[in-house]
């Protein structure tokens, strides 16, 4: 069994020229609204890989919580779902020719203590992408391996929080990772992404090693690779992979995200439009 929890929006996906100045107006172009959020978009991805997989994340009963509750059905993803009274919207305005930028929005997510008691005693992996520190340990508390996503490490390493795997992207990391804060968070692997170039992974007895990316004939939306790839690393930990061979699983799952429009495997996406 693999849990998953953290918070889930509905994404908003805006083309615009360039990102606004100070008290300037860009108009730009809707290109859709569709689920989004790390978790939901890993549990997503593993759904459809096939794993044994529980989302308990937030929602509200309006319409944007509909829209997030059947794209879930359509994928056969197992919810829990914790009800709070608005769902939250992320904004995604993409630049001509530049990096997405992503503002989120959130209207009284349910209390830290939802969270804990709607995850339980959650056997097997648990992957917890909240930000708060001692939110995320806690939603993560009883699983047999607790995994989060590597811009964690500080907060966790000076929280005194325990960890067994990290995920993140290196430009998320720029100042690295060290192994001291490693060694501070008892991980037994980290990974660094690197988006075409592959990436690096750790583990207490090899040190960095890199793995390989897996080749895209063309990229036709960036959006959720990250999560799809944490998604693929998360089966092959269950599986009993090496490190390594399940960085190789995470790109071949990132590979089929990249090749397809929107952040949610293999479906269509409430009201989405031609990119």
């Amino acid at each position: 069994m693999i849990t998953v929890t953290g918070p889930s929006y509905l994404d908003v996906l805006m083309r615009v020229p360039h990102l606004a100045g100070e008290g300037e107006k860009v108009r730009g172009n809707v290109v859709r609204e569709s689920p989004g959020g790390g978790a939901m978009n890993t549990a997503a991805w593993l759904a459809a890989e096939g794993a044994t997989v529980r989302l308990v994340t937030p929602r509200a009963s309006d319409s944007e919580g509909l829209m997030l509750k059947d794209a879930c059905d359509a994928v056969g993803l197992h919810v829990h779902w914790v009800m709070c009274d608005r769902t939250a919207r992320a904004l995604v305005l993409v630049p001509h020719g530049g990096e997405r930028t992503i503002y989120t929005g959130h209207s009284a997510p349910p209390s830290d203590a939802e969270i804990v008691a709607a995850v339980g005693d959650a056997p097997g992996i648990t992957w917890s992408s909240w930000r708060d520190a001692d939110l995320r340990a806690a939603a993560a508390a009883n699983g047999t391996l607790r995994a989060t996503d590597a811009r964690a490490i500080a907060d966790d390493a000076g929280a005194g929080h325990r960890w067994d795997l990290y995920i993140g992207s290196a430009a998320e990391n720029p100042g690295g990772v060290g192994d001291d804060m490693l060694e501070a968070t008892g991980a037994r692997w980290c990974v660094l992404t690197e988006g075409a170039n592959g990436g690096r992974a750790w583990d207490a007895e090899h040190g960095w090693r890199r793995y390989d990316p897996v080749p895209v004939g063309e990229v036709v939306d960036t959006c959720g690779a990250g999560d799809s790839f944490n998604a693929g690393v998360l089966m092959g930990i269950a599986a009993g992979d090496d490190i390594i061979t399940a960085c190789a699983r995470g790109a071949a799952v990132a590979a089929q995200c990249l090749a397809h429009v929107g952040s949610f495997p293999h479906v269509a996406a409430p009201h989405q439009h031609p990119v």
